[in-house]
């Protein structure tokens, strides 16, 4: 709570009085006495700031975009303005107070700056404006205003968090920024005869069109004038009304949020996932989607219209937590990352006049004893924060698997983003060991989830797979086999990769950067033939996320299901 200055000041007065004592210099005596009565009574009148008045911001609202309600819906890479306003406490006068909105670390400020100081001498009414910005979508959370209180001297600084709690949904570009979406009735799975735009053959009253009689066809279907007319058997083909059903496979792994908390492979995969559930439903095609995470696989069944599209953006922003991922931290690093966010948050729950007891000391080290005061402090305020039970606080003290699973309960709770965690500690990603296993594991992951799904799939499906290429060629092989047994099933896939990375080059001579900056694309393009070639001549497409047309070739694949082509393409490749 003491600056520097102050610091400085009462032990130099300090010593100024010690030493006019000893050397009988009455007036220097009295002068020393009288600056440190001086710095006491401005404590004393910090003190009754601080204590006297617990809400020092009085009337705090935050509205985003215009809007104050607790959950706000917000889109990705779309500008919006964010004012807070407020009040100060009239006892605050004469100290300055720098007040700062706790914005999360995902959002990028484009204008203004979200912190003022208030001189409460002049005005007590306060208006902070900014805009910002953010390419990750989910759920995130402002918790609340800092304010940091300090005296006109700067003798003395204290800290004080007001809760304005505001939640928004940061949804993806395409869909419409509203909080409630339109649910009518328009989203059953039985479509209206004759609906999609490319016509294919099946079983209807709706006649799409006469061909030769085929070994098999049903004698019904003989249309006889035709047959009397040309000397030849013809059979008449009917509209289809069975919709082309899809599933989506997302790979959403730990390794795929490398960059948190910026924008990461994740956050373009949800994208593009939700853009081509969007493209499939606006046709009222089902659409299911599985979500592979690290050890398990979180599958929504079929369906079509507004709600399944609200479901499938429900169960993408949950699995697009900003949080990053800390289950590999060690026990005293979380501890520290938690404390650190913890009390800046709620720092009077850290106050020590009601936070403070006997500490469980494993060791007489030094360090061992301050992570333990640090872990006897953080305990008893989970233990408020998250409701647990009464004595809680005292086993979490010694037990490291209780004090993890409390961390990383706060963390989902409280939404931790903290862009240190990506410097300061050793995420899985930075290991390029325990990346490429973790890569390795997924694919064959991915390859049983996919085998599955086709054993589950009916007719004339689509799949699409938005997931990296493997890395191996044992998982090359693997993917290769499973997508074979797709294909030869009759159904579509869509392999969608992800970018390939621009490469990072510092080279002074401009003619020797572009021509390694060439040589380093070509390399990267000749290293995904061999799988785009593998996928081709499975009959299957690859594409990458950031390809334009991409869009389009979703559109033809479902094409080429209504029209029925791919079906008799692989009769006659098994004939």
């Amino acid at each position: 709570m003491l600056t520097v200055r102050s610091s400085l000041i009462l032990a130099t007065s300090t010593w100024m009085l010690v030493l006019s004592i000893m050397s009988r210099h009455e007036s220097l005596a009295l002068f020393s006495l009288a600056v440190l009565i001086w710095i006491w009574l401005e404590w004393l009148f910090f003190q009754h700031v601080r204590f006297g008045a617990r809400q020092v911001l009085l009337e705090c609202a935050r509205t985003i975009d215009g809007h104050g309600d607790l959950n706000v819906t917000m889109v990705t890479d779309r500008t919006c303005k964010i004012c807070l306003s407020g009040r100060l406490s009239y006892v605050t006068r004469g100290y300055r107070i720098l007040i700062q909105d706790m914005v999360p670390d995902t959002f990028e400020i484009q204008q203004g700056t979200p912190f003022q100081i208030v001189d409460s001498g002049r005005d007590r009414q306060w208006l902070i404006e900014y805009s910002t910005t953010t390419p990750i979508c989910g759920q995130v959370s402002f918790p609340g205003v800092q304010a940091e209180i300090s005296d006109y001297w700067g003798f003395f600084r204290a800290e004080q968090f007001v809760a304005l709690n505001q939640e928004p949904t940061v949804l993806p570009y395409l869909i419409r920024p509203q909080t409630t979406v339109s649910v009518l009735k328009h989203n059953n799975l039985q479509r209206h005869i004759g609906h999609h735009r490319h016509k294919s053959s099946g079983v209807s009253s709706e006649l799409l069109g006469i061909r030769d009689y085929r070994v098999g066809d049903p004698p019904r279907t003989i249309a006889w004038k035709p047959t009397a007319r040309l000397g030849k058997f013809m059979t008449c083909e009917f509209e289809n009304e069975v919709p082309i059903r899809a599933t989506m496979l997302v790979d959403l792994a730990a390794y795929q949020f490398q960059g948190r908390p910026g924008s990461s492979a994740a956050d373009r995969a949800i994208t593009s996932c939700a853009a081509i559930a969007k493209l499939l439903l606006a046709d009222r095609d089902p659409v299911a989607a599985i979500l592979l995470k690290s050890e398990t696989a979180m599958r929504i069944d079929h369906g079509s219209g507004e709600r399944q599209l609200t479901r499938l953006l429900q169960y993408l922003l949950a699995a697009s937590n900003p949080n990053p991922p800390l289950e590999h931290f060690l026990i005293d690093d979380l501890i520290k990352l938690v404390f650190d966010n913890c009390s800046r948050r709620f720092p009077h729950l850290f106050d020590e006049q009601y936070n403070q007891g006997p500490v469980r000391r494993r060791s007489f080290r030094l360090a061992r004893m301050r992570i333990d005061k640090l872990r006897r402090s953080l305990a008893v305020v989970l233990e408020h924060l998250l409701k647990l039970e009464p004595g809680a606080s005292t086993r979490l003290q010694y037990d490291d698997g209780a004090m993890r699973s409390a961390c990383l309960g706060y963390v989902q709770r409280f939404s931790v983003v903290a862009s240190s965690t990506n410097v300061t500690f050793d995420p899985p990603w930075l290991n390029p060991a325990r990346w490429y296993e973790e890569s390795l594991r997924m694919t064959m992951f991915l390859c049983d989830v996919l085998q599955e799904a086709k054993s589950r799939a009916k007719d004339n499906e689509l799949f699409i797979i938005i997931a990296p290429e493997p890395l191996d060629p044992d998982c090359e092989e693997a993917v290769e086999n499973v997508v074979k047994s797709v294909v030869s099933a009759r159904h579509r896939v869509i392999f969608v990769a992800p970018m390939v990375p621009q490469p990072k080059l510092s080279v002074s001579d401009p003619v020797a950067a572009r021509i390694l900056a060439n040589t380093t694309q070509y390399d990267a393009r000749n290293a995904e033939t061999s799988f785009r070639f593998r996928m081709t001549a499975l009959g299957a497409t690859f594409a990458r996320i950031d390809d334009p047309s991409l869009m389009q070739i979703v559109a033809m694949e479902v094409g080429l299901l209504q029209s029925g082509k791919s079906r008799g393409r692989v009769l006659r490749a098994k004939g």
